[in-house]
């Protein structure tokens, strides 16, 4: 039994873990799935959805241009805070958020729609899931970005049964994510696995999604550590190998 493995790998690691396996409408694992972390990048999946619900009232917004100011280049992932280009679309935008985890993307898309709207949509929407502050930068009040494996996996299955032009964007960015993952171990390279990553020094979430005939399978991985990275990456891999190994993953029609 895949429960009986998991639990296993969970009592022999010291590291703090929300975990959550579904499959269509099923839950098939769940270990602190309302437990709350900070999110890092995962909280782009909620920036996406908020605009999406923006987009619905307004399809043009995607080709809307925003301005790369000095202050808008932030430090950490990405690329836009490297290059000359001084405006880019929304829906670039969005691709590198998602793709990259750019925190200057981020913030860019932040200021356009102001936080706090962002935060009170996510908290009404997706309970578990706060826009607390920009990337890289601390808030006035102390509120960090949180998520739960929960509020992650009922964002993912959103888009992945999103086929709209918006919803598009986001599986293509998931698709293309650059970011280095140990949780999906499937080889084919022809099938394809929606990820996303999220690295502070303290912690590392992963999700994985693919699609089936039955609706969407969906992994969420969050994890928190005191010291040791290459533990949590560890950990990881073995959730990851002990999920893959029990799945048969349908061919890609």
């Amino acid at each position: 039994m895949i429960k009986d493995e998991l639990d296993a790998i969970i009592k022999k690691s010291d590291i703090d873990a929300g975990i959550l396996i579904c499959y269509g409408n099923q839950t098939i694992f769940e270990y602190q799935a309302e437990k709350i972390f900070p999110s890092a990048g995962l909280v782009g999946l909620g920036i996406a959805a908020f605009i999406e619900n923006e987009w619905k009232k307004d399809a043009a917004i995607l080709d809307e241009k925003l301005l790369v100011a000095d202050l808008s280049r932030v430090h950490g992932d990405g690329v836009i805070s490297r290059l000359r280009q001084h405006s880019w679309s929304m829906y670039d935008l969005i691709y590198l958020m998602l793709a990259l985890g750019d925190n200057a993307a981020s913030n860019l898309l932040i200021e356009r729609f102001d936080i706090y709207d962002i935060d009170d949509w996510l908290q009404e929407n997706y309970p578990g899931m706060r826009l607390g502050r920009e990337m890289m930068r601390y808030s006035a009040i102390g509120q960090d970005n949180e998520i739960t494996a929960t509020a992650a996996c009922q964002i993912l299955k959103h888009f992945m049964n999103d086929e709209s032009k918006f919803g598009k964007l986001v599986h293509s960015a998931l698709k293309t994510n650059t970011m280095s993952f140990h949780l999906a171990t499937y080889d084919d390279a022809s099938f394809p696995i929606y990820t996303k990553a999220s690295l502070l020094p303290h912690l590392q979430h992963e999700i994985t999604a693919f699609k089936t005939e039955k609706g969407p399978f969906e992994i969420v991985v969050l994890t928190q550590y005191s010291d040791k990275k290459s533990q949590d990456n560890l950990f990881i891999q073995e959730v990851g190998k002990t999920i893959f190994s029990k799945i048969t993953v349908p061919k890609n029609n």
